[in-house]
């Protein structure tokens, strides 16, 4: 028996597959998919909604951090102590195979600070923070819907100068 498949019947196959690949592929990226697989590895996890992390913060903190968190949805932190070293290599491969940029990274003898975004469409989806030292690594994971104009304003409310 042939199955005959008609051209115009076919490109709409291609198209649905293709969109299910990168549709894959992009939730791939997401430091969620980092933390789900290595979080049962970590001596310490947790998740929090950003709203709830206001209520950890004393006001000076909370003036800085303030809009930034107004466009935060989600925080994932993940410590480790006892197999740092391995999963600071696997989060470094994690980083090469994903779509992340990195933005700034800090190092002072072994101890480093590595800061990482994720844009899709001309917003920062996600800001993952990146410290390590000899026997530990802690990866912070936040959940944002930052423009360039929410950085602007925040470069201009604080003290910091890139001159």
């Amino acid at each position: 028996m042939v199955v005959i498949i008609k051209r115009h019947t076919m490109k709409h196959l291609f198209y649905i597959l293709a969109i299910f690949i990168f549709s894959s592929c992009a939730t791939h990226n997401s430091f969620n998919t980092f933390y789900q697989k290595y979080q049962s590895e970590s001596d310490l996890s947790f998740g929090m909604n950003a709203a709830i992390v206001r209520s950890f913060l004393d006001d000076d903190d909370m003036d800085d951090i303030e809009p930034l968190l107004k466009k935060a949805k989600h925080v994932r932190i993940l410590v480790f102590d006892h197999n740092a070293s391995s999963i600071n290599q696997k989060f470094n491969q994690f980083i090469k195979h994903s779509s992340f940029d990195k933005l700034v990274k800090l190092k002072d003898d072994s101890d480093h600070i590595s800061l990482y975004s994720l844009e899709q469409k001309d917003k920062i989806k996600e800001i993952v923070v990146q410290v390590g030292t000899d026997d530990e690594l802690i990866l912070l994971g936040l959940k944002t819907n930052l423009t360039q104009n929410d950085i602007d304003k925040m470069m201009q409310d604080t003290s910091i100068s890139l001159n």
